[in-house]
């Protein structure tokens, strides 16, 4: 739900990110959109982002794609999204271009984050579309018994120390190749909505409500495992630690999860699950939105704690890239951010 208040609070007092994304995503104003273009692109933020994006001739790093450098496509990327940026843009397209042109659309999670951004391409999509049928076929069977069991456990050779007391993923459930969700299928499935296909849609909603369980919370590791890959049969096996699982941080107690555990991994995780409309009829949802209203002003702004909002390096869906190039040296920063992540969260109520 828009406060159109709220909204005009926010285009008075907002740097340039957050005004073009009001403008754009929430009163859906085109024309001021557009008109802030320029100054959006001046933005120091928003160049700095960009510049982090492209990469280097040659490149920074062997591994552009991922990683937990702010050059690493899975936190640049998400990025310049949380800054306003879109697929639409010359800029981004360009500044993605090393990638479309190594065809790494096809790795893990690049299809993924193009769709979170919004640039379209051909290939992505495709990926995108093969993946939700593999996700769609999983979730269907309502399978959350996903471990070997004891005994076989205990015939595992070559196991690390660390890992020897995790619980080993059914190497049999990966004949049809990957098909857990993860946190990267939520924040770029939500594109093909766009599609207004009613069997994609479905889909989409099918992998949502497989998540969105009591069970999954219960049954699921954090990172759901230890992965089982080699010569399982054979009795020569390799071993590699999961992770990025779609769980809803604090299932179960919302509250303690944002004041105990890790505040803004829940908000990132937040604002790309409401996109789908069974996780907003969750009660982990409501418990959020409750939760969140002890930051509310008089004015109907927020003020969140300023740690919530923070920048640094590491990964994006660990929640390290979550402000909105406010400038810090404004007193109201800190409100014209909660403020605008509150309506984020709120809009497809």
């Amino acid at each position: 739900m828009i406060n159109e208040k709220i909204c005009d609070w926010l285009m008075e007092n907002a740097d340039a990110p957050i005004r073009y994304r009001v403008a754009r995503e929430l009163i859906k104003a085109e024309t001021k959109s557009h008109n802030i273009e320029s100054e959006l692109f001046e933005h120091k933020e928003v160049q700095k982002w960009l510049a982090n994006l492209k990469p280097h001739d040659p490149p920074q790093h062997h591994s552009m794609g991922h990683g937990s450098f702010d050059f690493c496509l899975e936190n640049a990327l998400p990025k310049c999204v949380q800054l306003g940026l879109h697929g639409g843009m010359p800029q981004m397209r360009d500044a993605v271009g090393f990638y479309v042109n190594r065809n790494d659309l096809n790795v893990f999670n690049t299809a993924q984050l193009f769709f979170m951004a919004d640039i379209k391409n051909e290939t992505a999509l495709e990926n995108m579309l093969d993946r939700l049928d593999m996700l769609n076929n999983f979730a269907k069977q309502k399978n959350y018994d996903i471990y070997i069991s004891e005994e076989e456990r205990a015939k595992l050779t070559g196991v690390p120390k660390n890992w020897k007391k995790s619980n080993f993923i059914n190497p049999e459930l990966f004949k049809e190749g990957y098909c857990y969700p993860l946190i990267y299928d939520i924040i770029g499935m939500y594109r093909l909505y766009d599609l207004n296909n009613p069997e994609t849609n479905e889909k989409i909603n099918g992998v949502i409500d497989y998540i969105s369980t009591d069970e999954f919370h219960s049954k699921i590791d954090d990172g759901y495992g230890i992965f089982i890959s080699g010569k399982y049969a054979s009795g020569n096996p390799q071993y590699h630690g999961m992770g990025w699982d779609p769980k809803y941080p604090g299932w179960f107690d919302v509250a303690d999860y944002m004041e105990n555990i890790n505040a803004p991994k829940l908000l990132f995780y937040a604002q790309n699950i409401s996109k789908y409309t069974i996780a907003l009829k969750t009660k982990w949802f409501g418990d959020l939105l409750n939760y969140l209203d002890k930051y509310k002003t008089e004015n109907n702004t927020y003020i969140f704690p300023k740690e919530w909002l923070k920048e640094s390096q590491g990964y994006a869906v660990q929640g390290h890239h979550l402000s909105f190039g406010e400038n810090k040296r404004k007193k109201n920063w800190l409100e014209i951010e909660s403020t605008f992540y509150t309506q984020l969260l709120t809009q497809n109520i």
